[in-house]
């Protein structure tokens, strides 16, 4: 049923998502003007509480691939515009959204997250990827703190003399999915996180070495002032290009960009 207001796709699963999902609902210019449906790529136990219909699960399937899905659900939804939060790490999700929305023509926007600023007395390496990441860590850690979520813990594997600490948002619910490492235990929590918590637990588990994605934004950054703080080196995977197309960093010009597509 066409009710007459302008659709909105946010692909979310991201502060900032949620962020943006609040902002535009309460544009007192346009804010009642706009239906949303907001996207979370795969089954999550952490629904947000926003003002818009939740879709959980990616837009591929056995016969169709993601970005033919996402242009099938874009039309058949009748879609006027793309606002694309995923995480910075999210590279494929935000190739696809964007060739997606440019193949049923429709305005598609990035919004990038803020980079880190470090502090002065950081200990700071970047690298390409988690390779390096784990190399570097098999020639210099004694005690590492992981943070890059749990799909590439698998580069770590086979690292002998190193205790990792994994902190992930929620332990595995099946044996098989555990991390394949020699020495290690898993720690949870969901951000944001304080500062005097991220130092007090590196000091408590003698922390010498923090790796991370180099996502950027307020949430995680406490860690990285924590490990600074405690003297850790700061192992950062570097985050890939934002996708060709319309980009923005933060919600005020996203709002800005919507202002003038609507």
């Amino acid at each position: 049923m066409n009710t007459g207001k302008t659709k909105i796709l946010v692909l979310g699963g991201t502060t900032e998502g949620i962020k943006i999902t609040q902002a535009i609902t309460n544009a007192k210019n346009f804010g009642q003007k706009v239906e949303i449906i907001y996207s979370l790529a795969g089954r999550t136990n952490n629904v947000p509480n926003v003002s818009a219909k939740i879709r959980v699960g990616g837009f591929s399937s056995e016969n169709i691939n993601g970005v033919d899905g996402l242009v099938k659900f874009l039309t058949e939804e009748r879609i006027n515009l793309v606002i694309d939060a995923t995480h910075p790490f999210a590279e494929q999700i935000s190739i696809n959204a964007m060739t997606a929305a440019n193949n049923a023509n429709i305005p598609a926007l990035r919004i990038e997250r803020q980079t880190w600023q470090m502090p002065e007395r950081a200990d700071v390496l970047y690298v390409p990827d988690m390779v390096e990441a784990a190399s570097v860590v098999a020639r210099t850690a004694r005690r590492v703190l992981l943070t890059v979520g749990t799909k590439e813990l698998g580069a770590f594997a086979g690292i002998a003399k190193v205790h990792f600490v994994i902190r992930m948002i929620e332990k595995p619910d099946i044996p098989d999915a555990m991390p394949q490492l020699d020495d290690f235990e898993i720690i949870t929590g969901r951000p944001p996180f304080n500062l005097a918590d991220e130092e007090s637990l590196m000091r408590d588990m003698d922390i010498d070495v923090l790796v991370s994605k180099a996502s950027g934004g307020d949430a995680t950054f406490a860690k990285i002032q924590a490990a600074a703080n405690v003297g850790a080196r700061i192992i950062l995977i570097r985050r890939p290009p934002p996708p060709d197309g319309d980009v923005v960093w933060g919600i005020e010009p996203a709002l800005k960009w919507l202002e003038e597509k609507l």
